[in-house]
């Protein structure tokens, strides 16, 4: 019976550090943010007129 708690405890490590790491690559600080490339692409068409 132990062996089965500890695969499932290990099964949900995994699941959260796959979560964490999707989660992180989506809303990472550096990555920029939807206003932020509106802002940009205003600013392109701006300069190209």
């Amino acid at each position: 019976m132990s062996e089965y708690l500890q695969f499932a405890g290990l099964m949900v490590l995994f699941v959260l550090i796959l979560l964490g790491s999707y989660w992180f690559v989506l809303y990472s600080p550096g990555a920029p943010s939807s206003r932020q490339e509106e802002r940009q692409e205003a600013r392109e068409r701006e300069a190209d007129d």
